[in-house]
């Protein structure tokens, strides 16, 4: 009895989308303004205190007040494109986040500066929010999550480049010059968007009825459990990675003993660890499921974690520190594209709304995150661990407890 030869393998579905390589950079470049805006002043921080005759914990702040504007930057404009559309919003942030920018530049004072960042992080937050519904707007299934970490591993270059050239500029400038620069970059971004950024939501899908309508969108997609699993799985990753963002700067610096040049390369390769896990992340779209990419960052992340409290318990080492740290940039590279288009996909109809909840809670938990690390003052470094730790936990929590299909371990997402 013979039997038929088997059918040959069949290769991967090539995976389009129709946006302009223009649109694509653009979008990317606008969600890289909350890396831009803080990677690269992080290693001025200690001079800007000086300078501006306040205390370390005012100058941290200013960080704190970025990331909250950026939160509720995106949870109001976000859910109000529902409604407009997406160009009018987007437009208009990225007009006022040049201007708040060059007020940084310029502020005389910390109240001022604190108040100027801000302003930045809200207006900035029309490019990180509306980037992310555009790309709900004009695509779907699997070509999201080509998308979506297309985006992370252009997005991954920001704080790669950002702290070397934030650098750069501080060894021959000031920190009002990295803010001179950041003005440029942001007039730059405003000019890509007024010549490649299209309505992509038409007349006829946006919300209709009251302004305040515009919001009924945040309590459906509360409403959705998968959806928030996996929402909460990227904002809880990210506020591991937050912890380790605003902590390096006095851990790295004022206990391992770096200086602004050696601090800025090692964050630089840190860095380049979220853009070379998010590449292989974004090629294994169509040939891993997306959801076993994620337990595996998720895994890798919580036993990054572990191994380095341990490590500090013994006391901070310079080489395992600086190993596991790269580790850890690597871990939520695997997780941040995978789990931003699972919970995207779970709320495409109110694509902004889904997007602003998305980006408030991460921006929350961001700001949340720089005052925990700062516990102990400027020469502690067990408040960074225990913070790591501890958001590496509830990143594992959240995705193990959302329920399953078995499309998240498909390749073809079917």
């Amino acid at each position: 009895m013979s039997s038929s030869p088997a059918s040959p393998a069949q290769p991967p579905a090539k995976i389009s989308f129709g946006l302009s390589p223009a649109l694509i950079v653009t979008l990317a470049s606008l969600t890289a303004i909350g890396p831009l805006g803080i990677d690269m002043y992080l290693a001025s921080i200690p001079q800007i205190a000086t300078d501006l005759n306040t205390s370390a914990a005012a100058a941290q702040m200013t960080l704190s007040a970025f990331m909250l504007g950026m939160a509720l930057g995106q949870f109001v404009i976000g859910p109000l494109s529902d409604k407009t559309g997406r160009r009018v919003p987007i437009l208009i942030g990225s007009v006022v986040c040049f201007v708040a920018t060059a007020l940084c530049a310029f502020s005389p004072n910390i109240e001022v500066f604190i108040a100027a960042r801000f302003i930045m992080g809200f207006s900035g937050a029309a490019g990180s929010v509306l980037a992310r519904s555009i790309v709900a707007d004009t695509t779907t299934g699997l070509a999201t999550a080509k998308l979506m970490g297309i985006m992370m591993m252009i997005n991954g270059f920001a704080p790669v480049l950002a702290p070397l050239f934030g650098g750069w500029v501080l060894s021959w400038g000031s920190w009002r010059t990295v803010f001179n620069v950041l003005t440029v970059i942001t007039a730059l971004l405003m000019l890509a968007v007024l010549l490649f950024v299209r309505e992509t939501l038409p007349v006829e899908r946006r919300l209709a009825g009251s302004v305040l309508h515009a919001y009924s969108g945040v309590p459906v997609v509360l409403k959705k459990r998968r959806y928030v699993g996996f929402m909460l799985t990227m904002s809880f990753a990210f506020g591991a990675l937050f912890s380790y963002i605003s902590g390096s700067t006095f851990v790295l610096q004022n206990v391992l003993g770096m200086d602004p040049g050696q601090f800025t390369i090692v964050f630089g390769i840190n860095s380049f660890g979220i853009v070379a896990m998010s590449s292989l992340a974004t090629n294994l779209v169509g040939k891993v499921g997306q959801r076993t990419v994620l337990n595996i960052g998720v895994s890798s992340l919580l036993t990054v974690a572990v191994l380095l409290m341990i490590s500090f318990s013994f006391g901070i080492n310079y080489w395992v520190t600086l190993v596991l740290l790269f580790a850890l940039t690597c871990s939520v590279g695997l997780i941040f594209g995978n789990s931003s288009a699972l919970a995207i996909a779970e709320a495409r109809e109110v694509a902004g709304s889904a997007s602003a909840v998305m980006g408030t809670i991460q921006a929350l938990i961001g700001g949340i995150a720089a005052p925990l690390v700062s516990l102990g003052g400027e020469h502690a470094y067990m408040p960074m661990g225990l913070s790591i730790l501890g958001f590496a936990a509830l990143t594992a929590l959240m995705l193990w407890t959302t329920p399953r299909l078995s499309s998240d371990f498909s390749a073809d997402g079917k």
